[in-house]
């Protein structure tokens, strides 16, 4: 009995991370898949939680609202499901676009890892708080997750001033790719965030500085693309774990 348990323990972490490399891959190689694919995701988790949150802050608000309440949250709720999928999808395209095969390599393994990491953290809170993995991953993750992509990015070599200009105004074909596209606005979001870094770094030397722009930089926006992946991956680890218990239970009940 402790080895077909620890065995199914096996194949629901083996099915977690073949999920989390297959979403990964998904980014590497289909980016603007990927991006649509984020996008639908966000809208379908964001259209029943954010008019479920609303329900919940309402009354904070106002006292009465009635049937018109009901109805501002339906339409109010939509509106920021669709605005956050938008979002979701066009920084998933920045992100993941690319014509440097060992840049867009790095960051799809960085997504993966953070993914699990968040998917873990999920998990965790379930089990010690109670915590519901998706209302609070996908309204409560976002930011530190990327805060640790934003982190591990900041380790990239910004480019030179000239190098931007070369390529932003120069290399650019009038009518670029999607892939050259986001490699272009990827050199100039690094070259944005190091120019925000040097500005810091006058007021407070280049260590705090340096810890402020993982804080402001682009990079960050991309935790709520990895929030989202985060939450279904647990939500799934969640249902094969209680799978799991509910046919051991059926089984001692048997016995």
């Amino acid at each position: 009995m402790f080895l077909i348990h620890f065995l199914i323990n096996i194949l629901i972490v083996g099915c977690e991370l073949a999920l989390a490399a297959a979403a990964g891959w998904l980014a590497w190689q289909m980016p603007l898949v990927f991006a649509a694919a984020t996008a639908l995701l966000a809208v379908s988790l964001g259209l029943g939680l954010e008019v479920r949150r609303l329900a919940f802050e309402s009354p904070f608000y106002f006292e009465r609202t009635g049937g018109i309440g009901r109805l501002l949250r339906g339409v109010i709720g939509t509106g920021q499901a669709l605005f956050k999928g938008l979002i979701a999808g066009l920084v998933a395209l920045m992100t993941f676009a690319g014509t440097m095969p060992s840049r867009l390599m790095f960051v799809s393994g960085l997504f993966v890892i953070v993914v699990l990491v968040g998917s873990a953290a999920l998990r965790r809170l379930t089990i010690s708080f109670g915590a519901r993995p998706a209302n609070w991953g996908f309204f409560r993750m976002a930011a530190p997750l990327g805060l640790l992509f934003s982190a591990v990015m900041s380790f990239f070599p910004p480019p030179s001033s000239a190098d931007v200009v070369r390529q932003v105004l120069l290399d650019l074909p009038q009518r670029p790719s999607i892939a050259q596209a986001g490699e272009a606005l990827f050199s100039l979001r690094l070259w944005i965030d190091d120019l925000i870094v040097r500005l810091i770094a006058t007021y407070t030397g280049p260590e705090w500085a340096k810890l402020a722009g993982i804080v402001v930089g682009s990079n960050v926006l991309v935790g709520f693309v990895i929030a989202i992946y985060a939450v279904l991956l647990s939500e799934v680890v969640r249902i094969l774990e209680e799978g799991h218990w509910h046919m051991r239970g059926n089984r001692k009940v048997r016995d």
